[in-house]
């Protein structure tokens, strides 16, 4: 990829992080919309242009090039080795998970209990494992991509889990913020596949709003968790009852 392109990309999804549109950007430079949405699908957008949207941002173009240089070097996956060491300590384990939502460092030592010691060397093994850039002044930067996940099956994905079915649906989810759905029927292979798709789709959306609110204040931004799952499946109650001539294979 040219370095003009990843410009243009790293702009495009900073304006989107922002929640500045393409109508703000004409609006900012005097230009149609059309003009400026052309420019960024043709990524020919000026010096002297590309300054006055930087201002738009409250931003340097040295700023930008920064974001270029670290989307280039994110990463997309832990190995199965580096996963273990995280899930090994739970305090790191907590440090992981706070980094990757974008908590500074005063935030998180003014919420948790660790000395300061204990923080920075936490943040170095996070740095070690290329999660975090840790700047001066205890600056934290995060060197995932958008497209991050665990791996599958793998450690962390493993003990989230182990937490979901024993502490997340401890819950009436009847207080704010909570929401179960728990739906029946019965459905044919090609709606189920469709489903999939939709499910898929709000799993996208939901990082979309994490990624937008990521430069929010703390005290408007919640620890959520969105858990999804359809599968064919019947209470063992019911399928008892079943001559074993009906039991019915999904295909």
């Amino acid at each position: 990829m040219s370095q003009s392109l990843q410009i243009i990309i790293t702009l495009k999804k900073t304006l989107k992080a922002k929640g500045i549109k393409y109508t703000d950007v004409a609006k900012h430079l005097c230009m149609s919309e059309s003009s400026i949405k052309r420019q960024f699908t043709q990524g020919d957008i000026s010096l002297s242009r590309l300054e006055r949207i930087c201002d738009l941002l409250s931003m340097d173009i040295t700023d930008l090039l920064e974001l270029v240089q670290l989307e280039t070097m994110q990463i997309e996956q832990l190995s199965i080795q580096q996963e273990r060491k995280i899930v090994s300590n739970p305090k790191l384990m907590l440090v992981t998970v706070l980094v990757l939502n974008n908590l500074t460092f005063e935030e998180i030592f003014e919420i948790y209990s660790f000395e300061l010691p204990e923080l920075i060397k936490m943040l170095l093994q996070l740095e070690k494992l290329n999660l975090i850039q840790l700047k001066p002044d205890n600056k934290i930067k995060p060197l995932i991509s958008r497209t991050f996940e665990w791996q599958k099956n793998g450690p962390i994905q493993c003990y989230f889990e182990t937490h979901i079915q024993d502490d997340f649906f401890a819950c009436q989810f009847d207080k704010p913020g909570e929401i179960r759905v728990v739906i029946n029927g019965m459905i044919s292979p090609q709606s189920t596949q469709t489903m999939h798709k939709k499910i898929k789709q709000l799993s996208k959306n939901f990082n979309d709003f994490a990624y937008k609110d990521q430069n929010k204040n703390l005290e408007h931004r919640h620890g959520c968790t969105l858990v999804l799952a359809l599968r064919p499946w019947e209470l063992p109650e019911f399928g008892k009852y079943r001559r074993e001539k009906n039991t019915k294979i999904f295909r």
